[in-house]
């Protein structure tokens, strides 16, 4: 039977529109050098998902989830204790691996540099 794989992309965001737009103006800034916050200051604007990254999810081998921080939470639970928002995981059947970590995505200056992280680390899965 094949291995069922998964890209989750966690986010450190809350629900509802507005503290979304707090989230992604907080974001915003970030690109100055603070570090980014928030996986969709990267991937969406104001008006909606960026289409370079709407592509690259859909080009994707494997598919996708884009969840928030308490989705997952409530989903999964607190399976890794060493786990920080936002990052990007891989599920593989009921298995769970870190493939982009906080740390690294906060080194990302835009959707350029997340995409190519995603691609690099992806060859390698």
């Amino acid at each position: 039977m094949p291995v069922q794989k998964t890209l989750l992309i966690v986010d450190n965001i809350t629900s509802g529109v507005l503290p979304q737009l707090k989230d992604f103006s907080a974001g915003a800034g970030a690109t100055s050098g603070a570090g980014v916050s928030t996986i969709s200051s990267l991937t969406h604007s104001p008006v909606g998902m960026k289409k370079e990254w709407k592509r690259f999810l859909k080009d994707l081998d494997i598919p996708s989830r884009t969840l928030e921080k308490s989705e997952f939470i409530s989903e999964f639970g607190a399976i890794l204790p060493q786990m920080t928002f936002p990052l990007v995981i891989i599920q593989t059947d009921n298995e769970l691996t870190i493939l982009v970590n906080t740390d690294e995505i906060k080194q990302c200056r835009d959707l350029h540099d997340f995409i190519g992280l995603l691609r690099q680390r992806l060859l390698f899965e």
